[in-house]
């Protein structure tokens, strides 16, 4: 069964064709990864899917959901969250405050909390428990108080990870996840999201230049080119792929 479906879909700026006909299935309950060169069109169609970005042509569904005339709210709401290639934190604020701020779409009634009503209390007590579990989970435990902006680059990664996972996505897109991040930081944030896979049953779609990360952890590859689709299959084949070999020459990652 697909838990994401997009068909043929189309994105022009000016002259440009970021992504010109691009197809891609995501498996419900998979880790699957989207790798192409700079400039490929991954992030765009990641932008079309969380409805950042509209298209001038094709289909992007999720379970059966045409997101086409969606917001990204109301995407959010259907089980989607994402996080980008850019760290975006409220960095002034606490690893527990980001965290929080990720589940604004499951408040309920808003109000209630603001005004310290019991029905509100009690949700903010829930939120906050359930914060300190994902913390746990992503080995920010030890931070929850701490402001972001003193924490290392690698548990920032984390924190953003744990705001996207407050949200309780059943789909989680990761744009770059391990961008800028040691060999340590990698190989720790590539376990993490094993975890988020395996234990929360969360299906992820993945774009990333790491090639050893996407080898070790995608059951499955779709490759991008120009905006266009060049392969697909599993990443040992992948990585061998002419066409892939190709479109990746003098690119850095080749060989990684």
């Amino acid at each position: 069964m697909e838990s994401l479906s997009v068909r043929s879909v189309h994105v022009h700026f000016g002259g440009l064709r970021a992504l010109d006909g691009v197809d891609l299935e995501v498996p419900e309950g998979s880790i699957y990864g989207l790798i192409g060169p700079n400039g490929a069109g991954k992030t765009t169609l990641f932008n079309c899917v969380s409805r950042f970005q509209d298209y001038s042509e094709g289909s992007v569904r999720y379970r059966g959901h045409d997101l086409g005339p969606r917001s990204p709210h109301q995407v959010v709401r259907l089980g989607i969250a994402r996080t980008f290639q850019n760290i975006n934190l409220f960095r002034s604020r606490s690893t527990l405050d980001n965290i929080l701020i990720g589940m604004h779409s499951h408040i309920g009634n808003p109000l209630a909390v603001m005004l310290s009503l019991p029905s509100g209390l009690r949700r903010e007590t829930a939120m906050r428990a359930r914060a300190g579990r994902l913390a746990e989970m992503l080995g920010l435990g030890e931070v929850l108080e701490q402001q972001v902006v003193h924490l290392p680059f690698g548990h920032q990664k984390r924190v953003e990870l744990a705001r996207a996972l407050a949200s309780e996505p059943s789909l989680l897109l990761l744009d770059e996840p391990v961008a800028g991040c040691n060999e340590e930081e990698t190989s720790e944030i590539g376990e993490i999201i094993r975890r988020i896979n395996r234990e929360l049953g969360v299906t992820v779609t993945v774009v990333e230049h790491d090639m050893s990360l996407v080898s070790a952890i995608c059951h499955a590859v779709t490759v991008l080119d120009f905006g266009r689709n060049i392969a697909r299959g599993a990443p040992t084949d992948i990585l061998n792929h002419p066409a892939v070999v190709e479109a990746y020459l003098g690119e850095a990652t080749v060989g990684a």
